[in-house]
Parts: structure tokens; C-alpha cells; sequence
């Protein structure tokens, strides 16, 4: 929960009109990003409660863990089968690992990181800590954390998987249109990199050309 919430919350208040001027008002991200923020994560939190209320529902054996049991589940004996396991691990190293860098990418950028596409006033390029990896870095950490919640989530001996949400024609529905979403908000990032290094490069000129130069890949080394 603390790696979606560092991964989903931005660490500054959104830019002025004027500051996003030059990237023709944002993007569609950009304009639904601090409404997207917290629906994502009212959802994403919103599975980590009802995975917490059947593993104590399952452990205390009271009168009205039953009536919980009943409600979280198609079919309650199914508690039985929420565990850890390998692909839950993975997903949850991919997030951790998105969140952690993410974090990083905030420490690094200070006050110039926005959710918003945006140039602030005394607008400084940032070309050390992780950008002086990849020209992107926040992307590639929000596209691991992405990745690794939806894994988490749809993992076998997850709530998701063993409550029969899944078997029902609205679950399927639902959790295909959300993975969906996700997979677009993940392709509107990528499409970002290009505008924003525009932007940048007539910015800051030479500076930029240099900094482009030195580091080659947008998001993955050696790949993109």
C-alpha cells in the first residue's frame, strides 16, 4: 500500500495555466492525472481491505466472520487458498521497485516534478541521479510499479483470483475494461517521451543535445 501510494501521489502541487503553455495545456494524462491518482488508488487500496478483512475473517473463526466469508467470496471455503506465491513476489518486487525509484526521481527533480506536462519559472535540467541513466526515468518506475500491482493483483491465491469474481461475466467485464485502462495509461506515457524531449531540447538548447548525447535511452537501457 505505501508503494502505490508513493507511485500515485504527486510530491508537488499541480503547475500554473502559463507553466503548461508550452506543451499546449498537457496532455490528456496531464488534465486527468490527480483525479486518476486517486481513483487508482481508491481501487488498488480498496482489494488490499477486502484481502485484510478475509484473512481475518478466516483466522478469528467468530459468528460473523462467516457472514464476511460469504460476502467476499463465492465460495467461502476458497479462503483457504490465499497464499503467497512466486508470481506474487514478482509482482510485488516490480512495484516496490517502481515505487522505490520513483521516490528517487521526486528527490531528484525537487519542486520540477509534476504530474503535469510543464516548464516552471526558473525551470532547471536535471541530468544527474537517475536521469543520468535514462532521459525518463519516473516513466520507466510508474510503468514497473503498474505492472507489478496488476500482477499482485490478479495472482494466483489473491483475493481476486480465488473470490470468483473472475467467473462471473460482469468480473471478467470489469477487470478486462481495467486492465485496459491501465494498459492506455501506459501508452500515454510512453507517447509522452517524445513531446516532452521537444520541449526540452527547445528549452534548453545545447544543454539538452549534450545531456541527450550522454544519455541515449528514454525509459530502458539499451532498448529504448
Amino acid at each position: 500500500m505505501l508503494a502505490e501510494y508513493i507511485a500515485y501521489t504527486p510530491p508537488n502541487p499541480p503547475p500554473k495555466d502559463e507553466e503548461t503553455a508550452k506543451y499546449n495545456g498537457g496532455d490528456l494524462l496531464s488534465r486527468t492525472a490527480a483525479t486518476g491518482a486517486k481513483l487508482g488508488l481508491a481501487f488498488e487500496w480498496s482489494i488490499h481491505l477486502c484481502e485484510i478483512a478475509a484473512l481475518l475473517a478466516r483466522d478469528a473463526r467468530t459468528p460473523i466472520s462467516t457472514t464476511i466469508l460469504s460476502f467476499l467470496f463465492k465460495r467461502p471455503s476458497a479462503v483457504q487458498r490465499l497464499s503467497l506465491n512466486k508470481t506474487f513476489l514478482l509482482g510485488l518486487s516490480s512495484l516496490v521497485f517502481g515505487a522505490a525509484l520513483r521516490k528517487l526521481c521526486y528527490i531528484t527533480l525537487g519542486r520540477h516534478f509534476t504530474f503535469q506536462l510543464a516548464v516552471l519559472k526558473e525551470h532547471k535540467l536535471v541530468t544527474d541521479g537517475p536521469y543520468s541513466i535514462v532521459r525518463h526515468p519516473s516513466y520507466t518506475a510508474m510503468i514497473a510499479s503498474v505492472v507489478g500491482m496488476l500482477i499482485t493483483q490478479l495472482a494466483p491465491g489473491g483475493w481476486v483470483r480465488e473470490s470468483g469474481m473472475l467467473e462471473t461475466r460482469l468480473g471478467r467485464i470489469f477487470w478486462r475494461a481495467w486492465a485496459l485502462w491501465l494498459f492506455c495509461f501506459l501508452v500515454g506515457m510512453v507517447r509522452r517521451v517524445p513531446k516532452e524531449d521537444g520541449v526540452l531540447k527547445k528549452e534548453f538548447g545545447e544543454q539538452w543535445e549534450e545531456w541527450a548525447k550522454r544519455v541515449r535511452y528514454a525509459l530502458i537501457p539499451y532498448v529504448y
